[in-house]
């Protein structure tokens, strides 16, 4: 098998059911591998695992990085022409897709309907698995649009379950939420802790994590509904947000053989440890040299002369007469460590936000100063959470970031962005998302442009469904998605 197909191959699943050998996907409310009855704890676990495995591995994190421009194939030096060309394998659309309804999903409602049934209820349980589940099917339709949720799961009662439109699943997807949060007995030891790999059982993390992902949907959704920046502008002044790194949604990795990060282990297992397939993307690059920016070293690695050279989207990365590569790869003993842990949502992203929100007054009075001022905690928290000391981060955000509080609003609302795109260098769902919603088209942060190579059409903007998702279930939309296709969502 080549290389490019074995790693397209791991989805990075450590315990799901995906399978590389085969595109056969079942209905998204079926699989009769599942168990119907077993602890919450082992669930969520097995669902989380599976859940990071997919968001790191070859079928998602890879081709989405390439695709939105997040990071560089190199080209025919790199990793060849392909996902930054849209060249998106089915394996990866369909893994991803069984991954977020099988492994995520349906492990997920069971789990829920088994802690609400215990006697007595384990509903800390059950909250901490609406809120994976929440933000999982969040991730899911940023990927798919629109997607089976409220008739998926229950074959019994849907063997055809029925594609439910964006707006409304991001609408449910809030109330799931509010249901958890209220759910939530933080003095109860009646939860999920050992298999809980974010928190172990720290009910009141989970109720802030749930809050900052309620604020994370609604900031999606207000440019198509603006009607949602009140719920935002109540929101964003919550003691219940993440504002610090220790309270960060992650899934830790160790570096242990079988216990790594799947990206350090594509490396480890395929080229020896070196990275030599992906790439600094100028777009990116660019943002970080204009402002001198300390993660410059940690993200990027240096060629043999001490240089930071990027590779532009879909064009090979330069080698000199010797074949010594001088472009800058992504820095797999930095940013892709045995031990990095797979980040879902940070402090650094919800500081981000809350200065967008000031800045663009939603919900709230316009204040750039205020958005200033959480604008540069948020920059801070994401250079500390990288390994910039904290006193270089504090140098930093008070000397050479820009004064926002001086600019246009549009132009600080661009320079937050900016920085978002910065943060999101090693989170390449979340950047391709935050890019889609930063504008209306044309007019998105970064200006990403129609690579080389690429079909006519527009940017990549969806995953198309799997084949097999659309002929086995005749609930399917009928009409081929088109990976350039806006969704609900994105303007």
């Amino acid at each position: 098998m080549k290389i490019k197909n074995i790693i397209l191959c791991i989805s990075g699943i450590l315990l799901t059911l995906t399978s590389c050998d085969s595109e056969e996907l079942l209905k998204v409310n079926e699989d009769p591998n599942v168990a119907t009855s077993i602890d919450p704890d082992y669930l969520l676990g097995f669902a989380a695992y599976s859940w990071t495995g997919n968001r790191t591995g070859g079928d998602l994190f890879l081709p989405v990085g390439w695709a939105s421009q997040v990071f560089s194939t190199g080209g025919n030096t790199g990793w060849g022409y392909a996902e930054d060309r849209y060249d998106i394998s089915p394996y990866s659309t369909g893994n991803t897709w069984k991954s977020y309804f099988v492994s995520i999903g349906n492990n997920l409602t069971i789990a829920i309907d088994q802690a609400e049934s215990a006697v007595p209820a384990n509903n800390n349980g059950a909250a901490q698995c609406k809120l994976m589940l929440a933000n999982a099917m969040y991730e899911n339709t940023m990927i798919f649009g629109d997607i089976p949720y409220r008739e998926a799961w229950k074959a019994s009662e849907f063997t055809n379950p029925t594609f439910d439109s964006q707006e409304q699943i991001l609408n449910d997807l809030l109330l799931l939420i509010d249901e958890a949060i209220a759910q939530i007995e933080p003095n109860s030891l009646v939860k999920i802790s050992n298999n809980d790999p974010f928190y172990k059982g720290d009910m009141v993390k989970w109720q802030k994590y749930g809050t900052s992902l309620k604020l994370k949907i609604l900031m999606t959704m207000v440019d198509k509904d603006p009607s949602k920046a009140s719920d935002i502008g109540t929101l964003v002044t919550s003691s219940d947000l993440i504002t610090s790194s220790s309270d960060n949604f992650q899934i830790a990795y160790y570096d242990e053989t079988n216990s790594e990060n799947p990206k350090f282990k594509i490396f480890k297992n395929y080229s020896g440890g070196f990275n030599e397939w992906v790439f600094a993307n100028t777009i990116g690059f660019t943002f970080m040299d204009d402002r001198s920016d300390p993660r410059i070293p940690i993200y990027f690695d240096a060629n043999d002369n001490g240089d930071y050279i990027p590779v532009d989207t879909a064009t090979d990365a330069l080698i000199d007469a010797d074949a010594n590569l001088l472009s800058s790869p992504i820095s797999v003993d930095n940013l892709w460590k045995a031990d990095s842990p797979d980040l879902i949502l940070s402090a650094s992203e919800i500081q981000l936000l809350r200065a967008e929100v000031y800045a663009r007054g939603l919900g709230v009075t316009a204040d750039l100063t205020m958005a200033n001022t959480i604008y540069k905690a948020g920059v801070k928290e994401s250079l500390m959470y990288y390994g910039v000391s904290e006193s270089d981060a504090t140098t930093y955000v008070n000397t050479d970031l820009p004064d926002i509080s001086t600019m246009a609003s549009n132009d600080a609302k661009k320079e937050i962005h900016v920085q978002q795109w910065i943060d999101f260098q090693d989170r390449t769902l979340e950047a391709w998302v935050n890019w889609r919603r930063s504008g209306s088209e044309g007019n998105e942060v970064p200006d990403l442009q129609l690579p080389v190579g690429a079909p006519a059409g527009g940017l990549f903007r969806r995953y198309p469904y799997p084949p097999n998702e659309l002929s086995a279930n005749t609930s399917a939309p009928t009409v081929e998605a088109k990976i350039y296709d806006n969704l609900w969502f994105d303007l």
